[in-house]
């Protein structure tokens, strides 16, 4: 009878770190991964150029969440020779309004760039309006961005926080804007279908109110022909 015989088992003394190092390098590659990802969406901004006739006014509008964070940024874009003072007034003015009609900023522009950062109370559409008093007409660069995008870090010590920290942050915050966005529109559909069902009940006692009225009428014309038919003895 043959036997056989299995080798030594070896010492498994150096797995635990191959395996520790393994994840070590997984860890980071997730983190990087996250961090382009971040870098990559961060750099998502909605831009337009808008061209102002003379003395006129025109605006645009962005919707905004509850308790968003929101960056306006309004450049006038001038010929060579206004490079060489940017500072010179270029008679437009700028005015950002919320969704019940209140001035949240104004300013008037020049050829530098201008900002406005803020965080919405009033959900809706917030309008930008730019008015050119010109006899001229101008070419304005208006930029919005909005949510974790717009947190600025630079007075953040890096001791505080490394880049990837900074990347891992700002996902974090995207994350919470994007929930914030599904209860919204959670919020929103249940509203539309609350409307919904209130107009469907409308429109059925509507309905059976003209049922009711049509049977009425039409007891009544019976009712009628016959009392006239019987004053004229056709009955």
């Amino acid at each position: 009878m043959v036997q056989w015989t299995l080798p030594p088992a070896r010492s498994s003394s150096r797995a635990p770190p191959v395996a520790s190092a393994v994840m070590v390098a997984r860890r980071r590659l997730a983190l990087a991964a996250l961090a382009s990802l971040a870098h990559l969406l961060n750099a998502e901004s909605d831009f337009v150029m808008v061209d102002v006739p003379a003395t006129s006014k025109r605006c645009v509008g962005e919707e905004f969440p509850d308790d968003s964070l929101g960056k306006w940024s309004f450049v006038v874009m001038g010929s060579e020779k206004h490079k060489a003072d940017p500072t010179k007034s270029s008679k437009v003015r700028v005015t950002v309004k919320n969704p019940r009609k209140k001035l949240m900023w104004s300013e008037s522009l020049d050829f530098t760039e201008k900002t406005f950062s803020f965080t919405t109370k009033v959900p809706g559409l917030h309008k930008a309006c730019v008015e050119n008093h010109h006899s001229k007409p101008q070419r304005v660069s208006i930029a919005v961005d909005q949510g974790w995008g717009v947190r600025d870090y630079d007075g953040v010590s890096d001791s505080v926080f490394g880049p990837v920290e900074k990347q891992l942050d700002d996902s974090e915050h995207m994350l919470k804007d994007i929930a914030a966005e599904m209860d919204a529109a959670i919020e929103r559909e249940s509203d539309l279908r609350d409307a919904s069902e209130s107009g469907r009940d409308r429109v059925e006692l509507f309905g059976v109110i003209s049922m009711g009225v049509l049977f009425a009428t039409a007891c009544w014309q019976i009712i009628y022909l016959r009392s006239f038919f019987r004053s004229k003895k056709l009955l």
